[in-house]
């Protein structure tokens, strides 16, 4: 395993002893804890306030799907763009995928309240809706097909991630761990075979993959997001959606990167030039997102057409307006100049500040997507209820994460990623 310029290179043994084997009791009980807290929030207001109780559920399940199918696209995007570079953070970000069987039950669960959110189940004053389209059954009957194929596609990209490491990670496990780490690993065919079959299936798979995360992402956008206010249209709500998953994931990896370094025996898995790379990549998408918001907002603007005027409306004025100004700070208005320099990108610290700002900022902008678009009482509908559902949803991803990134090193051993040097590619 090669080194990042300012750390030298990881051992095979010094990337095994960043598997700790299971979560810290301390983290587990407050993982578990947050998950109750979050069960009983949703359970004593949805008697009282349904949809407001739901809207809290919808808005923390495009959050936290987004960036966790991201996550499995890092390492796809990766291959196909030759980025040498991120190879080491891959196993960080594969760790979110591991709440995708989570947000794929959750899918299903959206069913029993989507009464209290889509607002075109009933009459609404627009002509600008294909009801032919927009049915409940054909809505969750399309996503739930849709999902299960991107899915199944990004579990078998990462079964063969994993693949090439299992036999080393197994020696090392204990109880159920072994024996699932041990699913990966049946069939050996031999070190050399088995990394080339490995780097040759993930080659095959990862313009597949994340073809097929825009276009189901858009999808799924489409009708989970912009469907909430009837007669909008916008040909970039697609991207504007897995893009921010994207950049959720990028400091996501920012701020776990940060939390790992140097706490398996004091090995510093990445080097200041590590996070430098990952700095500048999330530089990059903290403007091209803002760029995406803003030439959906330009279009509606200079067209002054109402159909469309109608989303923009409400999110810019009274306690909706606040939210919206506060999404803004903490995606954009901030991150950019925090991240200009170059000395601010080579500090994981500093890294990981931003990152927690951008997380922060796109829970905000998820819950603006669905909140103003059906919310008609007084008042903003944000306080204990929904600190509460969110609590849960951060319970139940960090057991996920924690359940993979305790099972598998922090940083890949044997690579499949990548073909040749790093002026080359693969």
């Amino acid at each position: 395993m090669s080194g990042g310029g300012d750390r030298p290179a990881l051992t095979t043994g010094e990337a095994l002893k960043t598997i700790s084997g299971r979560i810290p009791t301390v983290w587990l009980a407050v993982w578990l804890a947050a998950v109750a807290i979050g069960a009983v929030g949703f359970a004593t207001t949805v008697g009282g306030d349904a949809q407001r109780a739901w809207m809290s559920v919808w808005s923390n399940f495009l959050f936290w799907t987004a960036i966790s199918m991201a996550g499995i696209v890092f390492g796809a995007v990766l291959q196909v763009a030759k980025g040498h570079w991120g190879k080491s953070f891959r196993r960080l970000a594969e760790a979110a995928g591991a709440f995708l069987p989570i947000s794929f039950a959750l899918f299903f669960v959206l069913r029993l309240g989507a009464e209290h959110v889509f607002p075109w189940i009933g009459p609404v004053e627009t002509e600008h809706l294909n009801r032919d389209w927009l049915t409940l059954e054909g809505v969750f009957m399309r996503n739930g097909i849709l999902l299960a194929v991107l899915y199944l596609l990004g579990f078998v990209w990462l079964f063969y991630s994993i693949r090439a490491d299992a036999p080393l990670v197994a020696a090392e496990s204990r109880g159920w761990r072994k024996a699932v780490v041990s699913l990966f690993a049946r069939g050996w065919r031999g070190d050399d075979v088995e990394v080339e079959r490995c780097r040759s299936r993930i080659g095959r798979l990862s313009a597949v993959l994340i073809l097929s995360w825009a276009v189901i992402f858009s999808l799924l956008s489409f009708d989970f997001g912009m469907s909430l206010t009837p007669g909008f249209m916008s040909m970039v709500w697609g991207p504007y959606y897995f893009i921010g998953g994207w950049l959720g994931l990028l400091a996501l990896v920012a701020v776990m990167a940060h939390r790992y370094n140097g706490r398996s025996d004091g090995i510093r898995l990445w080097g200041k030039y590590d996070f430098h790379d990952l700095g500048k990549l999330t530089f990059a998408f903290v403007a091209f997102w803002t760029y995406l918001w803003f030439a959906q907002y330009l279009v509606i603007w200079y067209g002054n057409i109402p159909r469309e005027t109608n989303f923009f409306m409400p999110r810019s004025t009274g306690g909706f307006g606040r939210m919206f100004w506060l999404q803004m700070v903490l995606i954009f208005a901030l991150p950019f100049p925090f991240l200009l320099g170059r000395s601010p990108k080579m500090s994981s610290r500093w890294l990981a500040f931003v990152g927690l700002l951008i997380l922060i900022g796109f829970w905000v902008e998820r819950w603006n997507m669905v909140a103003p678009s059906i919310w008609h009482g007084e008042g903003l509908p944000l306080g204990v209820p929904e600190a509460m559902i969110s609590i849960g949803f951060v319970g139940l991803f960090a057991l996920a994460y924690g359940a993979y990134s305790t099972t598998f090193p922090k940083v890949p051993m044997r690579e499949t990623i990548a073909l040749g040097s790093p002026g080359r590619g693969p």
